[in-house]
């Protein structure tokens, strides 16, 4: 009975042992894996902190380089002042460019009230030009002093009536202008950099080297240079009796100096309008009539020759440089006031005429004496412009002979020489010796081999044959 008690109580307090291990074990298990939670937390902790010091360092270095480069950047977008006037802005570069803006609309900030360093500032614009004006005026938003860019613009060519119209290409662009305005202070509060000196020397060259990214290449736009509007259709209608020798590109340069001529003339009224006096006025109108007579000397002999077929260029001729040499010879008319022509302008004229009657274009010496043969009626009266009229009348009247003359039909058969006699010529179907006439006013003059004189209306001229 006794060992019975002894063993009961050994297995019992075996058990109470056991159960308090295994209390003690499950506890301590516990513990065990609350440690390890706190290690695995500990390590994600270090990681994240790894990778803050990590990403603070690089957000110090771009710090450091922003920090330096707020001067460049600050010259190089604009400030509010340039914002406000960005419109003027567009007016300026579309008159220096000659695009003729249509429309022009802000567009809002995508990014809504949300708070940086850099407010955007965006323009739709809606111009007509041609495709050099447009590129000019491209080159001149590049070019600008501030940062300004354009992300996309979308052209609508001229059609081909418009471009026969008017005599120039009014293409249709619209296109996006944005910049930005850097707020270098803004509503944020700088940060302390620990050792920013020291940091920021040795950061020198990627300073230097950041600032020349901020550097915009420069770029010379030179204009057309001869080519031509890729938007434009090239192809030349058949006019008339043939197509002229002059390529395309040659029309539109012959076209294009004859224009800017005919700005520099207009020039030259405005001076005259512009004098105060009269010895000024006098200089001023003697420089516009020479300038005139070579202008109109060129125009004559350009349409003589059927030169500008080119459908475009043609029609710019017409309204730029034929039109605008009407009215401005219309207003120096009016000017005049019923004394007809200065000296200057008489003399520039015989000039001209003389010119032609070397080159042999008669045609064009009677273009030229039309100028001023109504006006010539106001200075019979007057001794220093009546020699002039006189010229300008006599060679108006050879330029006249030579045309009449060269109607006259001369059929030349035969020709006999013979020593010590008159040489004979068979004429229209007529045995003629020299002294014999043809009509009442051209006398055979001379017969050689190759050609015969003739004088006609008191002017030697020959025909060859």
């Amino acid at each position: 009975m006794k060992d019975r008690r002894t063993w009961i109580a050994v297995l019992g307090g075996g058990a109470l042992i056991a159960a308090g291990l295994g209390a003690a074990i499950t506890v301590e298990n516990g513990h065990i894996e609350e440690a390890r939670g706190e290690v695995t937390q500990l390590g994600e902790e270090i990681d994240t902190s790894r990778e803050l010091v990590s990403t603070t360092r690089n957000l110090e270095r771009e710090v450091i380089v922003l920090r330096e480069l707020a001067e460049v950047i600050q010259g190089i977008l604009p400030d509010e002042d340039d914002v406000n006037n960005l419109v003027r802005t567009f007016q300026r570069f579309s008159e220096d460019s000659d695009v003729r803006i249509r429309a022009l609309k802000k567009k809002p900030d995508p990014r809504g009230a949300q708070e940086t360093a850099f407010d955007k500032v965006a323009y739709t614009l809606t111009l007509e030009a041609d495709a050099f004006q447009f590129l000019d005026f491209l080159d001149m938003i590049e070019s600008h002093s501030r940062f300004m860019r354009v992300p996309r613009f979308k052209v609508t060519a001229a059609d081909r009536t418009q471009v026969e119209e008017d005599g120039f290409a009014s293409h249709k662009v619209q296109l996006d202008i944005e910049t930005f305005v850097y707020d270098r202070e803004g509503s944020f509060r700088p940060a302390r950099i620990e050792g920013y000196d020291r940091k920021r020397t040795l950061m020198v060259g990627e300073i230097h080297r950041r600032r020349g990214d901020l550097v915009v290449s420069a770029y010379d736009y030179l204009g057309a240079r001869g080519r031509r509007d890729p938007w434009v259709d090239p192809r030349v209608p058949v006019h008339g009796d043939g197509e002229t020798a002059l390529s395309v590109k040659e029309q539109m340069d012959v076209v294009r100096d004859l224009v800017a001529r005919m700005e520099l003339a207009r020039e030259g009224w405005t001076a005259v309008e512009a004098s105060t006096n009269v010895v000024e006025e006098m200089v001023a109108r003697a420089d516009l009539e020479q300038m005139l007579a070579h202008l109109e000397e060129d125009l004559r002999r350009v349409e003589a020759e059927g030169a500008i077929r080119y459908v475009p260029s043609r029609r710019r001729l017409e309204l730029e440089v034929v039109e605008g040499l009407v009215a401005l010879r219309r207003d120096l008319v009016a000017t005049e006031g019923g004394r007809g022509p200065s000296v200057e302008k008489l003399a520039e004229v015989l000039e001209a005429m003389n010119r032609h009657l070397e080159r042999e274009e008669y045609r064009l010496v009677l273009d030229a004496f039309r100028l001023v043969d109504e006006e010539l009626q106001y200075i019979e009266g007057d001794r220093a412009r009546r020699p002039h009229a006189v010229e300008l009348r006599r060679r108006a009247d050879l330029a006249r002979t030579v045309l009449e003359f060269d109607e006259i039909e001369i059929d030349v058969g035969m020709i006999a020489i013979v020593s010590g006699s008159r040489s004979v010529a068979l004429i229209n179907g007529n045995t003629r010796q020299v002294g014999d006439m043809l009509g009442g006013e051209l006398l055979i003059r001379d017969i050689r081999t190759d050609e015969i004189e003739f004088l006609f209306k008191g002017v030697i001229l020959a025909r060859r044959f």
